[in-house]
């Protein structure tokens, strides 16, 4: 699933297992406020897991990131739109 926050025409990529990946965001016009993409896992976890999410390179570092988080998946979500045509990426670990 690919958010809001991607704007229009933005995409991403993601190379990942339930432990660990990274997230390629590349954004469109006029990105919004809200989630970039949801990650479904494969196997649920049996409580919720801990996140580690790393912004890559300064404009992932410059959002104002977050999560939510269930025992099937993430959302990785932003409270400040990002710049309209921007490249980046996120990694994150999984740990139950």
């Amino acid at each position: 699933f690919s958010g809001c926050a991607l704007g229009s025409c933005g995409t991403t990529g993601v190379s990942c297992t339930d432990t660990a990946g990274t997230i390629a965001i590349n954004t469109g016009g006029s990105p919004a406020v809200g989630c970039f993409v949801t990650i479904t896992f494969s196997k649920n976890f049996n409580a919720q897991p801990h996140i580690v999410v790393t912004p890559v390179g300064a404009v992932a570092g410059s959002l104002s990131y977050y999560i939510n988080r269930t025992t099937n998946g993430f959302s990785l979500c932003t409270a400040n739109s990002a710049t309209g045509g921007s490249n980046f990426a996120f990694d994150y670990i999984v740990i139950d």
